[in-house]
């Protein structure tokens, strides 16, 4: 665990939402017992509507604009948006890719 209740964790962007964000990965450092939906608030906060916007609301939609990978896993396969997120974490944010 951080000092002080707090944990550092490592955000990678990919696509749209790094040129968003300016940047291919940072590391936040977040109080003890963010889940992935803590951690999307907190994203949404720091980069404002245009990141709002580009997430839409991945934990409704049916088809989510952002998908979250924690340590290499979809969150879909842990425990959703309630995935607790731990000290040295890797969370990856994946916009869909177009195609056709």
């Amino acid at each position: 665990m951080g000092n002080n209740g707090k944990m550092k964790i490592n955000v990678k962007f990919l696509a749209s939402i790094r040129e968003i964000a300016g940047a291919h990965e940072m590391q936040f450092e977040l109080n003890s017992g963010y889940t992935v939906k803590d951690l999307l608030e907190f994203l949404e906060l720091r980069f404002g509507a245009e990141f709002k916007e580009a997430a839409g609301k991945p934990f409704e939609d049916e088809n989510p604009r952002l998908r979250f990978l924690v340590n290499g896993r979809d969150i879909d396969f842990l425990r959703g948006p309630g995935t607790e997120l731990k000290e040295g974490d890797l969370v990856v944010l994946i916009p869909p890719v177009g195609g056709g």
